[in-house]
């Protein structure tokens, strides 16, 4: 069975070194597969030469153009590129540099393997539900953005996950 993906795009962690090295094994992955790479040109530390038939382009381009969004991070990483991403409705793939892995199930020593299976058709696509919150002050909306996962409100840019 060949792959119903022709072109793939990767987002990774900005500034985690061990993206930079998931992100080459990946890139090795795919041109395996003879599937069109893009890649975020602002979420990685491009400082390594990624040789021929990388195609470089913004987060808004990738989303128009790629057929698959690989996601390379934590679930915050992929909850980020969800966020960006919405309006394309592009599937997502997420490989697990974070510690909770709740959305990013795919740790970079199996991928590979779970990408073989993935582009011979063996896989199951989850559709998620979003959120869209507003903050509205005075009759006037002074926040608005969607949700992949939850929403919270609070008074501070202190909010953190315990």
């Amino acid at each position: 069975m060949s792959t119903p993906f022709k072109t793939v795009g990767i987002i990774g962690k900005h500034g985690a070194s061990s993206a930079s090295d998931t992100v080459e094994q990946l890139i090795g992955c795919l041109r395996k597969q003879q599937l069109e790479v893009l890649l975020d040109r602002d979420s990685l530390d491009l400082s390594q030469n990624l040789g021929s038939g990388i195609a470089l382009v913004d987060r808004d381009e990738l989303g128009r153009r790629c057929d698959l969004a690989i996601v390379v991070g934590g679930d915050g990483t992929l909850l980020n590129a969800a966020r960006d991403l919405v309006d394309h409705d592009v599937p997502l793939l997420g490989i697990n540099l974070g510690r909770l892995g709740f959305l990013t199930d795919i740790p970079p020593t199996d991928l590979s393997t779970n990408l073989s299976r993935i582009f011979a058709g063996e896989y199951k696509e989850e559709s998620r539900h979003l959120l869209q919150a507003k903050v509205i002050r005075d009759g006037e909306t002074v926040g608005d953005s969607t949700a992949f996962n939850d929403v919270v409100v609070h008074k501070f840019n202190a909010a953190r996950m315990i």
